[in-house]
């Protein structure tokens, strides 16, 4: 295995996480907020974990994690040589916003080497906020590149309602007769203003539509990677299967990894140890399946 593959363990997850994990309906609570980022560090060691027991993934393993509910887990990745990927977005807008204000004081201080934007952005919805998005996307590439990190942006498609009217109503449907185009056409547009270094995408419903995201990406020497969707391990195992064979280079999966053990923990149901190697196991089923699909070929983009 001598290609070098993003294999991300992505645990960023901000206001969503807290609400998921306790029901609350405003601010979480310090007990909390603390509990989660001890949850965090407890998924840090599962990566850690599955690191230990299969070396030869270390050149390829990643984690994308934040600050704020996970203090301290960046630093403890990069101490055990793992690359590091942080989110610089405020988490839940339609509309994107960059969170730290001061972004280039927040690179300057974590250095991450993939720092992450979330967006959502259908070509055919809001013209005025795809712009503006763009706008300042724009910037955070810069800002990012500037720092010596590389941009990834991790795209989002959402139907419009004529969208969703045309598929009868159907989200599988448009993720699967619709979405993909979507995808792509979006990249493009995105591309025309700033450069991306790897897109950390939705699954594509068939190989011919990774192929053309992967193509799209390496026209401007990007890559892709696939995100998990927290769907069931069977079907993200088919997705990584298609998505390796077609040119991406790796993924960035979450809840799939960790949330029952997350879950687990936080409500004492399930001890440290075996939360973490219930992490471990889950990170190496993915990345085994993952690998075990990508052709001989060329190494991937650097």
């Amino acid at each position: 295995m001598n290609q070098r593959h993003l294999l991300i363990l992505a645990v960023d997850q901000r206001p969503w996480l807290t609400k998921a994990l306790y029901g609350h309906t405003g601010t979480a609570t310090p007990a909390q907020r603390a509990a989660i980022c001890d949850g965090k560090h407890m998924v840090a060691e599962g990566l850690f974990a599955a690191l230990a027991d299969e070396p030869r993934l270390a050149a390829h393993a990643g984690i994308l994690v934040d600050d704020t509910l996970g203090a301290g887990a960046p630093e403890r990745a990069r101490a055990h040589g793992v690359a590091v990927s942080m989110p610089v977005e405020r988490g839940g807008c339609e509309i994107y916003e960059t969170e730290p204000a001061d972004l280039k004081s927040y690179l300057d201080h974590h250095r991450p080497d993939l720092p992450k934007v979330l967006v959502r952005y259908n070509v055919e919805g809001d013209a005025d906020g795809n712009r503006v998005q763009r706008e300042r996307l724009a910037e955070v590439a810069t800002a990012a590149r500037d720092a010596g990190g590389r941009f990834l942006f991790e795209l989002l498609v959402p139907p419009t309602p004529a969208q969703l009217d045309a598929v009868g109503g159907d989200s599988g449907r448009f993720d699967r007769e619709l979405r993909p185009a979507l995808v792509h056409r979006a990249m493009t547009e995105i591309l025309d203003d700033m450069p991306v270094d790897v897109w950390k995408l939705e699954h594509l419903a068939a190989p011919e539509h990774y192929r053309t995201a992967a193509r799209i990406a390496a026209e401007t020497g990007g890559e892709c990677i696939l995100l998990g969707a927290n769907a069931p391990a069977p079907q993200v195992d088919r997705w990584l299967t298609d998505a390796a064979g077609a040119g991406f280079t790796g993924f960035a999966i979450g809840r799939s990894i960790w949330w029952d053990a997350l879950r687990g923990l936080l409500a004492g149901d399930l001890a440290r140890p075996r939360a973490v190697a219930t992490v471990a196991a889950n990170y190496r089923r993915f990345a085994a399946a993952f690998l075990a699909a990508v052709p001989d070929g060329p190494q991937p983009h650097q």
